[in-house]
């Protein structure tokens, strides 16, 4: 199969793209000011993840085409997840140029994991590595859209640094391949392979020091695009199959996301609303580390964990 020429596509057509993305932003003013540790500002563009929605579609639409036959029997699932991702990526686009209340963003966040769930993209049971699935039952609609949101804004909360979160979706994506090449998932090996291949054409312009950011653009597509992707094998009873690895792999979005959560529910604040205590930016203030060092430790983390993820997985 043509993974390679995915994954080549996705990247090349980022890495491309993004100068233009950035030269738009400066264009109007879409910008962010980073104090460097001269203190001096440091002009970064938003937008950026305009650039990796174009790769990906360009890479998947190179798919659709060399591997038209496939598609064609499986072909609405895909349409479906693409659709509801691009009203994501518009909401990002609108939260970075005008900004949209922590209410509002979360609502249209249920409203699109509605829109999959009824659409059959239920998980009913979830991978238990010690024994067999653990079948949801009633549990499974809410389930679904606990995954859905809360990875969504996981990959939204832990892109705090430069190329984090572009890093941490590229690892996962490619240990969403692996599981779908051994299980013989042809398309949605191609979808992980697209994702994967945007976020490395896009970490060029993003790892430390950053000159886009992917903004809100970027990580609300990424993380519902990263989530749906998980649950698209429920379509064929098999989601277990495919959550093991990102409930394992993205481990660290989801602890800094679970304590984030608690941490202002006891504060009685907003659990939308940023701060400087997640963990990357209280390990940044609190250990002798360049921003460089800290992405590159917990990028190796998200890669551990996801390789311990496929362990289990080939183990089972």
């Amino acid at each position: 199969m043509n993974y390679l020429l995915i994954f080549a596509v996705a990247a090349t057509v980022t890495l491309l793209i993004t100068p233009s993305i950035r030269y738009l932003a400066l264009k109007f003013s879409i910008i962010d000011r980073k104090k460097t540790a001269k203190d001096h500002n440091r002009i970064v563009t938003r937008f950026g993840g305009i650039a990796i929605y174009i790769g990906f579609m360009f890479a998947m639409l190179t798919a659709f085409i060399t591997e038209f036959s496939l598609f064609r029997s499986d072909f609405i699932p895909f349409a479906i997840i693409i659709l509801v991702a691009s009203l994501i990526l518009i909401l990002g686009i609108c939260d970075d140029a005008k900004g949209v209340s922590p209410r509002l963003k979360f609502a249209i966040q249920i409203l699109a994991a509605l829109i999959l769930i009824k659409s059959g993209f239920i998980v009913r049971m979830v991978s238990n590595p010690f024994g067999g699935p653990i079948k949801l039952g009633i549990f499974a609609v809410p389930f679904t859209m606990l995954w859905l949101v809360g990875i969504t804004n996981a990959i939204n909360l832990i892109d705090g640094l430069d190329g984090l979160a572009a890093g941490i979706v590229l690892i996962s994506s490619l240990g969403l391949f692996f599981i779908f090449l051994v299980s013989a998932m042809i398309i949605p090996a191609f979808f992980a392979m697209a994702l994967a291949g945007s976020c490395l054409g896009f970490l060029r312009n993003n790892f430390p020091p950053a000159k886009v950011f992917m903004g809100d653009t970027g990580s609300l597509f990424l993380g519902f695009s990263l989530a749906s992707l998980a649950t698209l094998t429920s379509h064929k009873a098999t989601a277990s199959i495919a959550l093991l690895v990102p409930i394992i792999g993205l481990g660290l979005p989801i602890l800094d996301t679970s304590l984030s959560f608690f941490r202002r529910l006891v504060k009685k604040t907003s659990p939308f609303k940023r701060d400087k205590l997640h963990i990357h930016h209280l390990l940044l203030k609190r250990r002798n580390l360049t921003e460089k060092q800290l992405v590159l430790i917990l990028w190796s983390i998200t890669l551990f964990l996801n390789i311990f993820a496929c362990s289990l997985f080939l183990l089972r």
